[in-house]
């Protein structure tokens, strides 16, 4: 189905599925202890997660790095960042804990898909998007990784828009997790953060059932929608979150918890609530000073309680 197509039938669904507007439940924390991932006691390693960041540019050194403290610390196993050879230094020096490998050049382009394709046949997930930056030949690419990968997908920052140039909805299960500006330039549709939670609801169900992805739309209250339509509502966190690197940890995150085993939409609801919840508990410490490292490095210390 065309990129067109879809808007059209979008703009239709608008007048049509309001109703579901009216089904929005909050997500509480009995809701996350039920789904959240166990590992068992005789596991191995790696049997926890191997998840795959690809990101970085020579503009942004700093978001794949983050991305893979959020899957580290919320507890995968093992955790390799695929970054641009420019930043193959600096993202080897940062955590010992990491396993980096380079792509040629500073930014991804097509030199890169060739590496990046086979190693994600020995990954449980892949991340792909913080640090990419925008051009276009970078775009292209994504494009074409993304249609020959099989393994579940989560899609962050500027590889969100890539969607537009895939025509076919993805083999894969797809998990993407834009910010406000980010959903509006994918849909073309405006949505004010303060503005109607009917039309926010009624345009994230149907982009997630026509693609068939999972989204976690990003606020002061986080909407997340499964690629069956369901559509829930998480209330934890606070204004100190909106740090630059906190949608990277998130998204590192969700890939973790989808490595140790959890379903794309489950990963997405233990994400979204328990990281709020990692922004509160900071904020009661160091108010709304904190950063993204901060966010990090907190999450051990609430998912043990879910343990």
């Amino acid at each position: 189905m065309s990129w067109a197509m879809r808007q059209c039938i979008w703009g239709k669904k608008l007048f049509n599925n309001n109703i579901f507007s009216m089904m929005v439940k909050d997500l509480k924390i009995g809701d996350i202890k039920k789904i959240y991932p166990r590992r068992a006691a005789d596991s191995h390693k790696g049997m926890n997660g191997r998840v795959m960041v690809v990101g970085g540019s020579v503009d942004y050194y700093g978001a794949p790095i983050l991305s893979g403290l959020g899957a580290l610390y919320g507890g995968a196993d093992l955790v390799h960042l695929f970054v641009p050879e420019c930043n193959f230094d600096v993202s080897r020096s940062m955590y010992p804990d990491f396993i980096v490998h380079s792509f040629p050049g500073d930014f991804l382009d097509m030199k890169a898909i060739t590496p990046i394709v086979d190693f994600a046949k020995k990954c449980d997930v892949v991340l792909i998007g913080p640090g990419l930056g925008e051009r276009e030949e970078t775009r292209t690419a994504l494009a074409t990784i993304i249609k020959s990968i099989s393994i579940p997908t989560v899609l962050d920052s500027n590889a969100i828009q890539v969607l537009k140039k895939i025509k076919e909805v993805p083999r894969q299960q797809i998990v993407i997790t834009p910010h406000h500006n980010e959903f509006e330039t994918l849909t073309g549709k405006d949505i004010k953060i303060s503005g109607s939670l009917s039309n926010k609801v009624v345009l994230l169900r149907t982009l997630a059932t026509d693609l068939k992805i999972n989204i976690i739309l990003k606020g002061p209250e986080d909407l997340i929608a499964s690629d069956e339509g369901e559509i829930l509502k998480n209330t934890t966190g606070n204004p100190g979150m909106t740090v630059g690197g906190s949608g990277d940890v998130l998204s590192g995150f969700v890939a973790g918890l989808i490595a140790q085993g959890a379903m794309p939409f489950a990963a997405c609801k233990i994400a979204a609530h328990l990281f709020g919840k990692v922004g509160d508990d900071l904020a009661k410490v160091k108010g709304y000073n904190f950063s993204a490292t901060d966010l990090a490095m907190e999450i051990p210390y609430v998912t043990r309680d879910m343990i």
